[in-house]
């Protein structure tokens, strides 16, 4: 936002307040300055008024003109186009010294002496304001041939950044209203106007079909013999980096920036229509003519006859949403009413029909007045809050009249240090305690605060640093058995989300503004982006991918867990001098990676898991708790990202146990090793053997595992390797064969029979 220092002093008195005290006033209550630029004309430019115009005895393309600056009439040779006789123009004399050390002197043109120069705008360090001289009129004062230039047109340029929750502050009148509330002075009023009774009726030329829901519109009808644009409102837009049309439109864009109403003119179409389709406001004639709040479609083509003038403001969380969701098109105007532009409509219909009737415009009698309920909000907000978030307790007085300078009406109910605030309508950012506060704090200002040393207290925090010791010795195991760190964002995209089968986080609580439209909601696993960077290190010409992660997943009510995820894709080992040709991994090869990392787990057989293949996955449990789930990808989706045989598990670390293993004592006895062949029905998983095994409590049984199956038809050929041992003696063939055969009575219960 880039305002003027004169333009400002049209809303508020700054004669005693240098431009440097505006600038620190302003950094101090957050309104950032990012750049000053001080307006300074030469010496000896000086106000000339063109007596006579006649071209150049021996040049076609120069004019010979007797220019009046005060103390003589001069002559001077001038080459523009456009000097006529006249005009009030900016004369470098003889003398002056203009940017770049352009000195001006005496010299002759084609045979005819000349005194000076008439100039253009950017011959004396100004912005381009048109082709050609720069042409004064008494916009900006009453000019007085001989004076300098530099009276009227040195002006101090100050550049804000301007946060976008502020929409109030991208306007003159919203920093003026800063600079009233910082510097405890009041605003000026603004000069009122009022319909000449007499005039000509809106209604003779212009009809609407008022059909609209979602917008605020106030319209006035005009008439111009010919559309004149000041030098002033010309110079004003430049210095603000506006676009100069040289139309009727400069009045719109100046009265918006002027007052942060939103301004639209149109052409006389006899007939307007005010409508909604696909909840935007749009008025239009034979065809549109303007999106309320989005952009203006046509522009006004005449410079003469009659004109609507439209101010009109749209809710701006209404209208942000609504682009976003349905991916509009816009233009400038949306980047103020998405702010919150100024709703007070009557306030700019006033500023521009002041501005044109300055020129000659006629305005019709009546309005149209189509303004949505835009009532003051009210917020009540206990006093003590307000100090507990500040850290100190200030006067109330002050903070009473801190939020009247902000034009924020407030009621003190003393029973309970309760302040009743009426929110002005422009400040669409202000909606709790916490943006109160900051209001009083920012005009207070920080430095005010009673400086005091930074007390604070660590907090018990064992749990975190257990959960950040727990995954280091993840990554490590992790890396320790071959996987590599991958790293993603926690977005991922809607679209695949639904694809594959997850819920998606319910829209009103889902993310309104994404970074990118290919990561437009919170991720529900960590899967779908692995098999992402296993995609991409596949094309990179990689034949074996392990990878893991670390990091935060959410549900579709946007609860946040902490999950860390496991991927191998491909060939199981890279080649090597002895395997020139490595084979895929396969199920039990990556439990056994797993194993390695997580410690001992049990497998329940689980056909419902997602992206899993329906015949190789299972959830794991550690301790009886179910932790996670390990998979072989369905064929399907390794299709989608172009992956060979690849598996993949995650688990929720909240639910990872963090041991702390102790050394033990050696047992000096020797292990024994049996073997136990056992036929069993398919439909019996080895949980159930395990379980029952189990159930025996035979100390001497140290482990056990199943080391072979065999396929027998409507049966299993099962092998399970028992290793016993006994801490106190060896034991003997007796006692071992009596452990088996307790082993094999038990089994009998589940229908098992010896091979």
């Amino acid at each position: 936002m880039i305002v003027t220092r004169k333009w400002l002093e049209e809303f508020i008195d700054l004669s005693d307040i240098s431009t440097t005290e505006i600038c620190n006033g302003l950094n101090a209550i957050g309104q950032e300055v990012e750049g000053l630029n001080e307006i300074r004309i030469a010496d000896k430019v000086v106000v000339g008024y063109v007596e006579s115009c006649e071209k150049h005895p021996d040049a076609d393309k120069l004019n010979v003109c007797q220019v009046n600056v005060g103390n003589e009439t001069t002559q001077i040779v001038c080459g523009a186009k456009n000097v006529a006789a006249g005009q009030y123009v900016a004369v470098s004399v003889v003398g002056a010294v203009l940017p770049g050390n352009f000195k001006i002197k005496k010299a002759k043109l084609r045979g005819v002496e000349s005194f000076g120069m008439i100039c253009s705008s950017t011959e004396i360090g100004l912005p381009k304001l048109e082709d050609g001289i720069m042409v004064l009129d008494n916009s900006i004062g009453e000019l007085k041939v001989g004076t300098n230039v530099s009276e009227y047109l040195n002006d101090d340029i100050i550049e804000l950044g301007i946060t976008p929750n502020r929409g109030d502050s991208f306007s003159i009148l919203g920093i003026a209203r800063e600079l009233s509330a910082k510097f405890n002075r009041p605003l000026k009023e603004i000069e009122e106007f009022s319909d000449d009774k007499n005039a000509e009726g809106l209604g003779r030329i212009l009809q609407i079909d008022d059909d609209i829901n979602n917008s605020s519109h106030f319209l006035k009808a005009i008439n111009c013999e010919q559309v004149e644009i000041p030098f002033k409102i010309r110079y004003r837009l430049a210095l603000t980096e506006e676009e100069i049309t040289n139309t009727i439109l400069d009045y719109a864009t100046y009265t918006t920036i002027a007052t942060g109403v939103i301004v639209t003119i149109y052409d006389d179409y006899k007939k307007l229509i005010l409508t909604t389709e696909n909840g935007i406001d749009i008025v239009k004639a034979d065809e549109e003519i303007y999106q309320t709040g989005l952009k203006l479609i046509k522009k006004p083509s005449q410079n003469s006859g009659n004109f609507i003038i439209d101010a009109n403001f749209v809710n701006p969380e209404y209208i942000s949403t609504i682009v976003y969701e349905k991916k509009l098109d816009t233009d400038k105007i949306f980047f103020r009413s998405s702010r919150g532009s100024n709703p007070n409509l009557k306030l700019a219909i006033n500023y521009i029909l002041t501005e044109l009737c300055k020129y000659g415009a006629k305005v019709y009698n009546g309005n149209y007045d189509l303004t949505q309920d835009s009532s003051e909000k009210m917020l009540n907000v206990n006093l003590n809050d307000i100090y507990s978030i500040i850290g100190e307790v200030i006067d109330e007085n002050i903070v009473v009249n801190i939020l009247n300078k902000l034009q924020i009406q407030t009621i003190m109910d003393n029973s309970d240090k309760t302040l009743k605030l009426k929110i002005p309508a422009f400040r669409h950012d202000l909606k709790n305690k916490y943006d109160i506060a900051e209001e009083v704090l920012r005009v207070y200002g920080i430095d005010t605060l009673t400086s005091k040393p930074l007390v604070f207290s660590e907090k018990v925090k064992t749990g975190k640093i257990k959960q950040i010791e727990k995954i280091r010795k993840l990554r490590e195991k992790a890396i320790a058995n071959g996987f590599f760190e991958s790293l993603h964002f926690v977005f991922d995209s809607k679209e695949r989300m639904k694809k594959y089968g997850f819920s998606l986080i319910d829209e009103k609580i889902d993310i309104l503004n994404p970074i990118v439209n290919e990561l437009n909601t919170l991720r529900q696993t960590l899967i779908l982006q692995m098999l992402e960077s296993a995609q991409n290190n596949k094309n990179n010409g990689y034949r074996k991918i392990p990878l893991f992660t670390v990091g935060s997943v959410y549900n579709h009510l946007r609860e946040e867990y902490q999950k860390i995820g496991f991927v191998w894709s491909g060939a199981r080992c890279n080649e090597n001098i002895t395997i020139s040709k490595p084979k895929n991994i396969n199920f039990a090869q990556f439990v056994n990676k797993i194993s390695k990392i997580l410690g001992d787990f049990d497998l329940v057989e689980d056909k419902h898991i997602l992206l899993s293949h329906p015949y190789q996955s299972a959830k794991v449990l550690i301790d009886g708790v179910e932790v996670g789930y390990i998979a072989k990808l369905h064929p399907k989706i390794a299709k989608d990202f172009d992956l060979e045989d690849t598996f993949i598990a995650e688990f929720f670390l909240d639910l990872l146990p963090n041991k702390q293993y102790l050394a033990k004592d050696i047992v000096k006895i020797q292990k024994s090793t049996r073997d136990l062949s056992i036929v069993v029905d398919k439909n019996i998983s080895y949980a159930n053997i395990k379980k029952h095994i189990e159930d025996l409590k035979i100390s001497d049984i140290i482990e056990f595992y199943p080391i072979d199956i065999f396929d027998l038809g409507d049966k299993h050929s099962l092998t399970i390797r028992f290793i016993l041992q006994n801490k106190e003696k060896s034991l003997t063939d007796d006692e071992i064969n009596d452990i088996i055969t307790k082993i094999i009575e038990k089994l009998k219960d589940l229908g098992v029979e010896l091979r």
